[in-house]
């Protein structure tokens, strides 16, 4: 018996080692994630962050929850960040961490009435709890609760060099906020010459610079925070700010860039780079059309991020607006419309939100609405034209003259007036009122001789009011300022055509023919006239030819197939010929020319040479 117990006896000791060491290894796992999270978030590495801390929470840690929820606050991530502090709150009621993080999701979207009894229960959780403090004094500052804001930050004076320059920034903050600007400004200097090499007071001191509108003094500040601390993407960020509304926007874009690049899940990096690419852009949308697109990217990872937040889905809807309009993509602007609609549904009400959506509006033919959201929106100047066009819609002509009138009144030389007096002129053209556009036209020539599209329409015009000497006069001057405008030689060909001035009318008509790269009814025209011209000069292969490329664009036109009847009938291939006859009185029953063809040929023989 005793040969068996010895044995046993030692093996009692080293299975208790094992059940023990068996028991504690969950816990230490948790506190090395914990730890290991809590590492690589203050190294602003919240990939690694985010897996330890996961790692942590996921073994029932309510801190390891909470850790999760500071990578995502930092990232800007809000609805993330608080789902996970609730999360956390759940796990642990009396976790003063999440606590504080919820405060401060509320805080950072300047919402202290919420986040303020959340501060308060957190530091009421743990006496000792800087961060919770100094966003508690913060938060009353801004709720005006002066006195409390300055027992919260005094609070902290005492809590060793560390902590205890960040509390003096704290009260000179509160002093700022009363406007005790030389007090504020000694809480600075002496935060400063007790911590010169703490990038936080740094960036206080560039945060308290920016508040007065010196954008010269912070710019160094912030400058200095990040040459100290290079991995902070918020210190990063406060640069980019600063830069973007001291208006020194090529610097903003660069360090939008570089937070982008260090972390691409860093939802304000995403929405500055996109705002600032964005109003690029719309500064000027034909130089810098190129920006929409660099825009849309980081707009779209930010609404992708942050989904719940109107600005984004604004921007983003704005951004695609000129985006279709630049590529005349339709399916982009319904995406646009559909962005634009979520944000004012989430809250925005951004007066260029407003002028853009009128815009989308008036193209879908919803006047009224359009009318509704010019109204909310800051009309520009080319909203003009178009909300003149929506009173026409709406039948009221002497609203529409007014805009139009007002316009070109307050100074007919500017860019503006020409293109409204353009527009004027064509709404009259299109209405028939051809004496009124000519009236438009020509004053407009006189202030802008080089309007290529003003002799144009002026010279339709005049042939329509058959004054064929003027309509000839302009057609002609047009032509010669936009030579590479199909339209322009066709019309001019056609009128020419008219006057029986057959040899400027092939030039000019072929001229039309070699410009269109579309197969336009123009271009159709163009090859049934040349053709004609062949026809009559018994050139039947030759009118065969153009007539039956007339025919490609312009399936459906009874002249070309009576042509094309005629000049194959003329060349003797009488089953081409009927084919031809038979189509033009598919298209025109009872049409003469096509019923006098059928009968010559049925009934006999054709004689050669000439048209029939």
């Amino acid at each position: 018996m005793r040969t068996l117990e010895r044995p046993f006896a030692r093996v009692l000791p080293v299975l208790a080692v094992l059940i023990a060491a068996l028991s504690l290894a969950p816990g230490h796992a948790r506190a090395d994630d914990l730890k290991d999270g809590k590492t690589a978030l203050a190294a602003g590495k919240f990939d690694d962050a985010l897996k330890a801390f996961e790692r942590s929470a996921a073994a029932g840690s309510a801190e390891g929850r909470a850790g999760v929820g500071q990578v995502y606050l930092k990232r800007r991530q809000y609805e993330k960040a608080l789902d996970a502090f609730h999360l956390a709150e759940k796990m642990d009621a009396n976790l003063a961490l999440a606590q504080w993080g919820e405060g401060e999701v509320y805080r950072q979207q300047e919402d202290c009435g919420k986040a303020t009894p959340l501060f308060q229960r957190a530091v009421e959780l743990d006496r000792r709890f800087p961060e919770a403090q100094l966003s508690l004094s913060d938060c009353l500052t801004k709720l005006k609760r002066f006195d409390e804001a300055t027992a919260s930050a005094t609070r902290g004076l005492n809590w060793g060099e560390k902590w205890r320059p960040k509390f003096l920034v704290a009260l000179g903050n509160i002093e700022a906020a009363k406007e005790s600007l030389s007090y504020a400004r000694t809480y600075f200097t002496r935060a400063r010459e007790e911590a010169p090499n703490d990038p936080v007071i740094r960036r206080a001191l560039g945060d308290f610079y920016v508040s007065r509108g010196t954008f010269e003094l912070a710019y160094p500040e912030y400058q200095a925070a990040v040459s100290l601390d290079a991995t902070d993407i918020d210190l990063k960020y406060s640069l980019a700010q600063a830069y973007y509304f001291g208006q020194k926007y090529q610097e903003a874009l660069e360090v939008y860039r570089s937070l982008v690049a260090q972390d691409a899940e860093f939802a304000p990096g995403q929405l500055g780079l996109g705002n600032l690419l964005y109003l690029a852009g719309k500064a000027d949308p034909r130089k810098f059309a190129d920006r929409f697109p660099e825009a849309r990217t980081p707009l779209e990872k930010y609404t992708q991020l942050n989904p719940g937040d109107a600005k984004g889905w604004s921007l983003l809807g704005r951004t695609d607006y000129f985006i279709a309009r630049n590529t005349n993509d339709a399916a982009l602007r319904d995406k646009a419309f559909e962005a634009l609609n979520k944000a004012e549904s989430l809250g925005d009400k951004n007066k260029d939100m407003y002028t853009i959506r009128a815009r989308l509006l008036v193209d879908r033919q919803k006047y009224a609405e359009a009318l509704e959201d010019y109204r909310r929106g800051e009309p520009e100047a080319e909203d003009q034209i178009r909300l003149a066009n929506v009173y026409r819609a709406q039948g009221n002509a002497a609203a529409a003259d007014s805009i139009l009138g007002t316009i070109v009144g307050a100074d007919s030389t500017s860019k503006m007036s020409k293109f409204v007096m353009s527009e004027q002129g064509k709404s009259r053209f299109r209405a028939k009122d051809y004496e009124g556009a000519v009236s438009v036209f020509e004053r407009l020539i006189a202030l802008d001789p080089g309007n290529d599209e003003a002799y144009y329409y002026s010279g339709l015009s005049y042939k329509e009011l058959k004054r064929f000497p003027e309509a000839l006069g302009a057609l002609r001057k047009s032509a010669a300022l936009a030579d590479t405008r199909a339209d322009r030689h066709f019309w001019l060909g056609i009128l020419f055509a008219q006057q029986k001035m057959d040899d400027s009318a092939r030039v000019e008509l072929q001229r039309a023919i070699d410009l269109d790269s579309t197969n336009s009814a123009n271009k159709g025209i163009a090859y049934r006239q040349l053709g004609f011209y062949k026809l009559m000069a018994k050139d039947w292969n030759g009118a065969n030819e153009l007539l039956l490329k007339a025919a490609d664009v312009m399936p459906k036109d009874t002249q070309t197939a009576v042509w094309l009847g005629q000049a194959y009938q003329n060349a003797g291939n009488r089953a081409k010929a009927l084919e031809w006859y038979r189509k033009a009185l598919e298209l025109t029953p009872g049409q003469p020319d096509a019923q006098k063809g059928v009968r010559l040929l049925e009934g006999g023989a054709p004689k050669p040479g000439g048209a029939q």
